[in-house]
Order: C-alpha cells, then structure tokens, then sequence
C-alpha cells in the first residue's frame, strides 16, 4: 500500500476552506508523495496491517506537504510586506514573525519529518552523524598527579 495524502487533509491543515488552491495543492501532492515514500523503508508502508503505522506515516506526509504549499505561499510577492509608523504596524502578519526559515516558516515541514524519522531508510549522512566525535585533548593531569587519585 502506498502513501495517501489528500487535498483536503492538506487543506484542513493549512486552513485553507475555499478550493482556489485545489489545482495546485494537487499538483503538489503529485511531486512530494513519491519522493516522501521513496524516503520511508518499504517495510513500513507494505505494512498494512497496522492501522496505527498507516495513519502516521501519511500524518507525516500530509504536515510536509501542507508545509511545503505553506512555504511557497509565504514567499509570494506581497505576502510578507508590512508598513510601520511608530507604534501602528499594519501588516498580515507581525514584522519579522517565522523570517527565520523561508524554506519552513511553519515549522511543519519539520514537524512532518520528525514524525517520520523513526521510519525513514538510514542514510550515510545521518550513519555519520551518530558517530561519536572523540577528540584527545591535551593530559590534564600529570602521570604522577593521575597515581595520587
């Protein structure tokens, strides 16, 4: 069984109620769904007989879709723009709110990969960055002063 993602569910989480962005919503789906699938050990999602499994993974793949349609959105022209005077700002949304991560303003994104992390193929990358890092740094203490303790 394959992912399953929705345009609705992906409206539902962007609280999106009017079907404007349908066309669109889908198309994104049609991109993200086999790259997030490709992503998630084929053990997993061949595993249909549990409910619970099923239900999280496409929760996952529906909150990185929803982020990613979030995040195209947000980097629209006028989307962001705000005009201030003195302590009167008029703006769709607070100066400088989510600026730190274009590619994520939401968090969402990450929210969906993070679900999706205990099921997803491992990586050199990340089999890299599990390895300890040790590093012998200069003897602290002399070989004498190391007997006394």
């Amino acid at each position: 069984m394959a992912l399953s993602v929705s345009v609705s569910s992906v409206k539902a989480k962007c609280r999106i109620t009017v079907s404007d962005f349908d066309t669109e919503i889908s198309n994104l789906i049609s991109e993200q769904l086999p790259a997030i699938e490709f992503s998630v050990l084929a053990a997993h999602i061949a595993d249909t007989g549990n409910a619970g499994l099923q239900s999280t993974l496409n929760l996952g793949a529906t909150e990185i879709i929803a982020g990613e349609f979030l995040a195209q959105a947000f980097r629209e022209p006028g989307s962001c723009e705000w005009l201030s005077f003195g302590d009167v700002t008029i703006a769709s949304r607070p100066p400088g709110h989510l600026a730190r991560d274009i590619a994520d303003p939401y968090g969402l994104k990450a929210q969906g990969w993070e679900r999706l992390r205990p099921y997803l193929k491992p990586s050199v990358a990340h089999a890299l960055a599990t390895r300890p890092n040790v590093r012998i740094a200069k003897k602290r203490l002399t070989d004498e002063e190391s007997e006394r303790w």
